[in-house]
């Protein structure tokens, strides 16, 4: 452990109250004396363990009694499945069947790798990105924070997580073809024989653990039947590696003073085991301890207007995943879940329907790992709204149906062809409205031609960092038919401390930096998942009942400075035009290097005119117009970059603004043409209207 490190750490435990820490110092401790168990606890489990109330005397008869185990879907579906899917989905049966026939080949493109082909043996102690090979030896002992090197410990925990396992069982449905059966098998003959439990990386988080778990689940029910399956060998040994990963995740649940998706996968880890083996003790013990956990998280990790607390629209994206797919399956079980959670659940759907953009696109907000529960569906990475299909169908819910534009595969697997009926029948509503989430700090400002997505709220984990970035008052745009105004994206964690911070850093957000300050400042090079709470929301005020409408914000995190500097932002929409304006107001005693940064979206071609900026994209444009006829401020272009997925960056092109003089007011008119002063200053009379209106503070 490097200094920054220790320092940082040594800060974070000084916050912590006395008791909380002690109980810390303690689950350490105990989770040294497990050492010793996990050499031993394998050769001390017994066959009699697994085989529990469900009658069985062999595995193969456990075998049989799982595969009628509460679950999505079953072995018995698959003609029913196949059929239904061929009819309702034939555009993507070839793409199911070449994503398993690349696994088969052992081909993978894995957190911005590229298709990469392995021998006959995977890389699963590998990063093979890097050429870095993790050694056997005691999960708790092994150093994967090498933050003075490029390596990823991402890249054979991804692959371990073996999300692949699901294309394998949809291809052998579509085409009874044993080859992904016996892949599936050989896969987990190999892991398992490469993976000594509790002694290798792939023990190191119990994150991974858990949504290997639920793939493993996965693959059982679609291949369960399949005759590369009927090994009594494989059974016994894949049924008993799995039952290690319930006692290992239980063990070692991810529990923190704020707990975040970590935990949450635990549970639902825990969800998934224990429903699978609920016929045993341990299962039922596993099942009751997720169940509690991803009930009672719920109202800590979600605000009530829908909004995940880490302050991410990916993390948004895993976070619903895990509630809804443990919800679903509880339900599957017999389960009745209360009403909050319930309640909850569907405002986090709505959150996903409002952030949406029109071209079907999420904003690019905080972190991003590509993080799933499981992937059932080969729609585009940053496509959400096959939750929103899912949602529709579980609510009843017309609003969600439009939303999501279609019954996507991902809900076909995961709900049955009967869904797509109930799909079908119900009637779709159009909402095309703004909405505030303002207890989640998000608000989204919409009318038929335009999509402003803005973050007004605090920097994530309740102040904590996490995987919230530098951006209070940062939005993306979408106008025309453009996705003009682009988040950053996250790119990297560990594999290289200076683009992770880089990419989490107030310069690569749309918002006004005074001299080189952040937002809110890091604690240390090495704390990349830490930040200090500087930059607080400031009440907002919200002026909207249908399309368009008004936004005004602040935050305080220059208040620190010497003198202080007071910021505030506003935002308008046209209820109907593709026409928006965006006015910051700075105050302080003193002159102040001030910097305005607008990012643009990486496929948009952009240049200065003037004090005017045209982006122009796919035959349409839009320009960023000064609002100040007599701002002369200049407009320069600079090189940025934007990461649509994890280790990926594509360069882009960024409006940087500079000035000194304080007070100072800066305005822009975004529109589908190069306006006149005098349209330009309408549109900035109707912010004025807007916001000397009383609104709503919240």
């Amino acid at each position: 452990m490097n200094l920054s490190t220790f320092i940082a750490r040594g800060r974070k435990a000084l916050r912590i109250p006395p008791r909380k820490l002690m109980a810390r110092l303690a689950e350490e401790a105990e989770q040294q004396t497990r050492r010793p168990w996990a050499s031993v606890y394998p050769r001390l489990l017994r066959d009699s363990m697994l085989f529990g109330s469900s009658g069985a005397r062999n595995y193969d008869q456990l075998w049989d009694a799982l595969k009628s185990s509460p679950f999505f879907l079953h072995a018995s579906d698959r003609a029913a499945y196949a059929e239904a899917f061929r009819t309702c989905y034939p555009d993507e049966v070839d793409t199911v069947i070449a994503t398993a026939d690349a696994a088969v080949r052992h081909e993978f493109d894995l957190l911005g790798s590229g298709p990469k082909q392995f021998g006959p043996k995977l890389p699963w102690l590998d990063d093979f990105k890097t050429g870095r090979h993790y050694p056997i030896q005691y999960c708790r002992d092994i150093q994967y924070m090498e933050l003075d090197k490029p390596t990823d410990v991402k890249v054979p925990w991804e692959l371990s997580r073996c999300q692949h396992f699901t294309a394998l069982g949809q291809a052998y449905w579509l085409t009874g073809d044993e080859r992904y059966a016996q892949e599936y098998r050989a896969q987990i003959e190999d892991w398992i024989a490469v993976n000594p439990f509790a002694y290798s990386v792939n023990w190191a988080c119990p994150m991974d653990v858990a949504l290997r778990a639920i793939n493993w689940i996965w693959g059982f029910h679609f291949l369960a039947d399949s005759a590369a399956c009927r090994d009594p060998r494989f059974r016994r040994d894949m049924l008993r590696s799995l039952f290690t990963h319930g006692e290992f995740v239980i063990k070692h649940l991810e529990r923190g003073d704020v707990n975040g998706n970590h935990y949450l996968s635990d549970a639902a880890g825990l969800v998934f085991l224990g429903v699978f083996f609920r016929h045993t003790p341990q299962g039922r013990r596993w099942l009751a301890t997720g169940r509690a956990i991803v009930l009672h998280e719920m109202p800590l990790q979600v605000s009530a207007d829908g909004v995940d607390h880490e302050q991410s629209t990916s993390y948004q994206r895993l976070v619903l995943e895990l509630f809804l797919t443990s919800y679903l399956l509880l339900e599957r079980s017999g389960d009745s879940l209360p009403q909050l959670q319930l309640d909850r659940l569907a405002s986090m759907l709505e959150f996903v329907a409002a952030y949406t953009k029109p071209n079907g696109l999420t904003p690019l907000i905080g972190d991003a790992d590509d993080g799933r529960v499981q992937k059932l569906g080969h729609q585009r990475l940053n496509d959400h709204r096959y939750l929103l299909s899912t949602g529709a169908v579980r609510f009843g819910r017309g609003d969600l149906k439009h939303a999501a534009a279609a019954f996507w595969s991902e809900s076909f697997w995961m709900l049955g062809p009967a869904a797509a009926d109930r799909f079908d029948g119900l009637q779709a509503v159009e909402k095309v409205e703004s909405k505030a989430f303002a207890e989640g700090g998000f608000y989204v400002l919409r009318n038929a031609a335009a999509h402003m997505v803005i973050d007004c709220g605090e920097v994530g984990m309740r102040g904590r960092g996490g995987h919230g970035h530098n951006d209070i008052t940062s939005f993306e745009l979408f106008l025309n038919g453009i996705n003009v105004v682009s988040d950053c994206g996250a790119y990297l964690y560990t594999a290289s401390r200076e683009w992770r911070n880089k990419f989490r850093s107030t310069a690569f957000h749309n918002v006004v930096q005074v001299e080189d300050e952040e937002l809110n400042r890091f604690i240390g090079p090495d704390a990349l998942w830490q930040l200090s709470y500087d930059a607080h929301p400031i009440a907002a005020r919200w002026v909207s009942d249908g399309a368009g409408g008004y936004l005004g914000c602040a935050h305080d995190g220059y208040a620190r400075l010497t003198p202080p500097v007071e910021l505030s932002r506003e935002f308008y929409l046209d209820p109907v035009q593709p026409r928006a304006a965006v006015r910051d107001v700075l105050r302080s005693a003193a002159p102040r290097a001030t910097t305005w940064r607008l990012h643009f979206d990486p496929g948009a071609g952009v240049e200065v005119i003037e004090q005017d900026c045209r982006i122009q994209a796919d035959g349409r444009e839009v320009w960023v117009l000064a609002g100040d006829p007599a701002d002369r401020r200049t407009r320069t272009l600079e090189r940025g970059w934007v990461s649509e997925s994890y280790g990926v960056r594509r360069e882009t092109s960024v409006l940087v603004i500079t000035d000194t003089v304080m007070p100072a007011t800066f305005s822009c008119v975004f529109a589908e043409a190069r306006l006149s002063a005098g349209d330009r200053r309408r549109i900035l009379e109707q912010l004025d209207a807007h916001g000397a209106h009383r609104g709503k503070d919240n």
